[in-house]
C-alpha cells in the first residue's frame, strides 16, 4: 500500500516497517527499503507515478537494520541510485550486517539473515547538519540510541519528519524506540526530545502509520515524560 502524506512525500507500507518516495521532476529519492524483496513495493508506485526505474537517484538510510536496509542492493542495482547513510551505517552496508543492539535471539537471527551488501563505491557519507539535495533542502539530524549510528530526517517545507526509529506510531500513540532493542537508553531519550522540539506537521515513523493528526498536547504528553525520566522522577 502507498499514500502520498504530504505534496510529493509517499507513505510505502512495507508489512512491518514503512520506507518513504520524495518525488521532484529531476529525480526520486527513497527514504529507507524495508525488509529484503521489498523492493516490488518501489517499483509499482514508481511505475504508477509514471516513472522509469532510473529516476531513483537517491536512497538514505536511516540505519543498517534488516527491516530498514534490507532491500536497499536490490533497488540500488537496479536504478543506478546514490545511497546516503551515516559513517557507521556506510561501513556496514557493504557487508550486509545490522548493528549489534538487539537481544540475543534477534541479534544471531540477524546474522544468520544478512541482506545484500552494497558496494562502499555508491555510498555517500552525510553527518548531523547537512542539508541533503532533496525536495529544495532535508536537514539531516544525528538521532543515536536505537543504534548507535542512526539519522532522522527534517523537510521543513511541508514539516515532514522522518524518525527512522527514533520514534514510533503504535497503539495509537506516539513512543519512542522500545528499550530492550535500544542500544543507548539515555541517548534514544535525548534524540526523541530533539524530535519532539521540532513539533512537525507530520511524523513518518519507521514502524506505525504516519502521525499527521496530533495536537500540541500529545507531542508535549511524551516530551514532559521523557524529560521527566531524564531528571530521575
Amino acid at each position: 500500500m502507498a499514500r502520498e502524506i504530504a505534496s510529493g512525500v509517499y507513505w510505502i507500507d512495507g508489512d512491518g516497517s514503512n520506507f518513504y518516495l520524495c518525488v521532484e521532476e529531476d529525480g526520486l529519492t527513497l527514504i529507507d527499503s524495508g525488509m529484503p524483496r521489498r523492493e516490488g513495493l518501489v517499483w509499482e508506485l514508481i511505475a504508477s507515478l509514471g516513472r522509469p526505474r532510473t529516476d531513483l537517484k537517491r536512497i538514505v538510510i536511516t540505519h543498517a537494520d534488516l527491516d530498514h536496509a534490507g532491500s536497499v542492493a536490490a533497488l540500488q542495482a537496479e536504478s543506478g541510485a546514490t545511497v546516503y547513510a551515516g559513517e557507521e551505517t556506510a561501513v556496514l552496508l557493504p557487508t550486509g550486517k545490522s548493528p549489534k543492539h538487539l537481544p540475543l535471539l534477534m541479534h544471531l537471527l540477524t546474522k544468520l539473515i544478512h541482506y545484500k551488501p552494497v558496494p562502499a563505491k555508491v555510498i555517500e557519507v552525510f553527518r548531523d547538519g547537512d542539508d541533503l539535495p532533496i525536495l529544495g533542502g532535508l536537514q539531516v539530524l544525528a538521532t543515536p540510541g536505537h543504534t548507535t549510528d542512526h539519522f532522522s530526517l527534517y523537510h521543513p517545507s511541508t514539516g515532514v519528519l522522518f524518525t527512522g526509529d527514533a520514534l514510533n506510531h503504535r497503539d495509537d500513540t506516539l513512543q519512542m524506540t522500545p528499550p530492550r532493542i535500544t542500544a543507548d537508553l539515555d541517548a534514544a531519550r535525548q534524540s526523541a526530545l530533539r524530535l519532539l522540539a521540532i513539533s512537525p506537521a507530520v511524523f513518518a515513523c519507521g514502524h506505525g502509520t504516519p502521525l499527521a493528526t496530533h495536537t500540541s498536547d500529545d507531542v508535549m504528553r511524551l516530551f514532559n515524560e521523557l524529560r521527566g525520566e531524564g531528571n530521575g522522577r
